[in-house]
């Protein structure tokens, strides 16, 4: 195999791939629209996004490099693992000495460290690069301590490989949303009616800020859950490998069926949980004329109809697949529905810039 090609394969270009795309659809699909919204539909200057097009790269780039490097640190300490599970997806050893894979995890960590830095002094609040700082430092003890410890390792992968990508892309904005709050106000305030009491629209900013954030968290959340999912599902889908050296997954200490209703009881929550998001999208009432109603309602079903095809009824069919599931392959394929599932949630980000813009 090539080395460029084996270390791609190394890297999981594909997943750093879906990280930088998520980060990018919370920046212009939800937090752009939104504020877009807010301002009347209209491109106000200095009214908009405040992190520059080169720093929110910047922030893209060190979130990649630190689940690359998460995912050659991973690769290095699992290679008897998968002579078992994935002899045929070696490439720690084969293709690169361990020396070299090593030193390709800690250059790449400290560059992303270095650009975390760098973004905080940006932002304003030193505190920023701890993410950075944490997030390395915690693949790495997954790597070699909690990848062994029930549900432990699959919750960090899942908060620091799924979930902090949203999280930080929203993060970094709105610190700086609310840090320059005052100046937003002002430039808003010359194109209100006058007397407009400053307060007012401060309020309506601050909510604003608000609602962003309830977005972000949400999509992170959605984010958690189903790779959470899919990691018990992988884990079962490695059981062989595991039991044979010891890594204590949730399918090897206590069996793959309790593994299997565990996944199941997730899957199940978040059917739950988008359900109540679309209870929410239903029995919202913007008021206006009946024209606006009978758009919003519009809205309201198409959002409605998307997730319950893309991703509840594909939920379905993980829960009563895992009931049935036996073999490697079963699992397999699985968890790629899984990894389908998680990219049409995203998805879902095209689809409110759409309603919001669009229509």
């Amino acid at each position: 195999m090539n080395p460029i090609i084996a270390f791609i394969k190394l890297i999981r270009l594909p997943n750093l791939l879906i990280i930088v795309l998520t980060q990018y659809a919370i920046r212009y699909g939800i937090i752009s629209t939104i504020i877009f919204n807010f301002s009347g539909g209209q491109v106000i200057p200095g009214v908009g996004l405040r992190m520059s097009d080169l720093d929110f790269f910047l922030l893209s780039l060190s979130t990649a490099m630190i689940a690359a490097a998460g995912y050659i640190i991973n690769d290095y300490f699992d290679v008897k693992i998968d002579r078992v599970n994935r002899p045929n997806k070696i490439i720690i050893g084969k293709y690169f000495k361990r020396r070299v894979a090593m030193g390709a995890h800690i250059v790449i960590n400290s560059i992303a460290i270095l650009i975390g830095g760098y973004l905080a002094y940006k932002v304003g609040d030193w505190r920023l690069v701890f993410i950075q700082v944490f997030a390395a430092g915690a693949l790495w003890y997954y790597s070699t301590v909690f990848k062994n410890k029930v549900i432990i390792g699959n919750v960090i992968v899942a908060l620091l490989v799924a979930a902090m990508s949203p999280f930080i892309a929203g993060l970094y904005e709105l610190i700086l949303q609310h840090t320059y709050s005052d100046d937003t106000v002002n430039i808003l305030l010359f194109r209100l009616e006058e007397y407009t009491p400053f307060e007012d629209v401060e309020y309506v900013l601050i909510e604003t800020l608000q609602i962003i954030w309830y977005w972000v968290l949400g999509i992170s959340l959605f984010a958690f859950v189903s790779t959470l999912i899919r990691e018990i599902i992988k884990d079962i889908e490695d059981y062989e490998g595991d039991k044979k050296y010891g890594s204590n997954t949730l399918a090897v200490v206590y069996g793959k069926n309790k593994a299997k209703i565990f996944a199941q009881a997730l899957a199940v929550i978040m059917v739950g949980l988008i359900g109540y998001f679309q209870y929410i999208q239903m029995q919202q009432n913007p008021g206006g004329n009946e024209t606006e109603l009978a758009q919003a309602q519009t809205k309201a079903l198409i959002t409605v109809m998307y997730l319950l095809f893309t991703v509840q009824i594909p939920l379905l069919y993980v829960i009563y697949k895992l009931k049935l599931a036996k073999l490697k392959t079963d699992y397999k394929a699985l968890s790629t529905v899984m990894k389908f599932i998680m990219l049409t949630g995203i998805s879902y980000i095209a689809l409110f810039y759409f309603l919001l813009i669009k229509i």
